[in-house]
């Protein structure tokens, strides 16, 4: 299949709706060989050896032709050593990039049916923390700061900075290049609000 990186194309190098994704994802085998496309559009690339060429072996991974190390698709990835099956993974990743509000642990529980609370809040805590970028710049020249607290209205407090179950987010934003975003607990001080994201 070809394909033109720098432009990816819904419909052709992902899917443009709910419908779409699930006639393109409905089975772990299906995961499996677009993982395969994203990782290696060129054909097998043994990461031990760097050698190209080899074959799937029988229990899915891949043997290099060269050194003969197998390797999975998902080895080093946001998969790696999964116990949930890829579809449920693959559903997660999809709900977690279109919902416009953010998605819960909860919510993702009960919408794809998986058994307990602790595996959907860990599958969304794996995600999260692939999608942070270690070694970012720090926020420098004019950076401006403020605070809100996020949630809805509760009964019994004043309005104002009554916290209750509220969640407190501070923004900082550097001006020239608008970068930056973090959240903090204490709104107590600005100063107390590193400039370390």
């Amino acid at each position: 299949m070809d394909r033109d990186i720098a432009r990816p194309r819904g419909g052709v190098d992902y899917p443009r709706s709910a419908g779409e994704f699930r006639s393109w994802f409905g089975a772990d085998e299906a995961c499996l060989d677009y993982l395969d496309w994203l990782r290696w559009p060129a054909g097998f690339v043994c990461p031990a050896c760097g050698g190209s060429g080899g074959w799937r072996v029988g229990d899915g991974r891949y043997k290099c032709s060269g050194c003969g190390r197998r390797t999975a698709v998902t080895a080093g990835t946001l998969f790696d050593r999964r116990r949930t099956p890829l579809t449920v993974w693959f559903e997660v990743c999809w709900e977690f990039a279109t919902a416009k509000d953010g998605v819960s642990a909860l919510s993702v529980q009960r919408t794809l049916e998986i058994g307990s609370y602790k595996t959907a809040w860990s599958m969304l805590h794996r995600l999260r923390r692939v999608l942070r970028r270690p070694g970012r710049e720090k926020l420098s020249g004019r950076v401006e700061v403020d605070e809100t607290y996020i949630g809805g209205h509760e009964e019994g407090l004043a309005g104002g900075r009554a916290r209750g179950k509220k969640s407190l987010v501070a923004v900082a934003i550097e001006s020239a290049e608008g970068r930056g975003l973090r959240a903090v607990s204490d709104a107590g001080d600005p100063r107390r609000i590193r400039r370390d994201s």
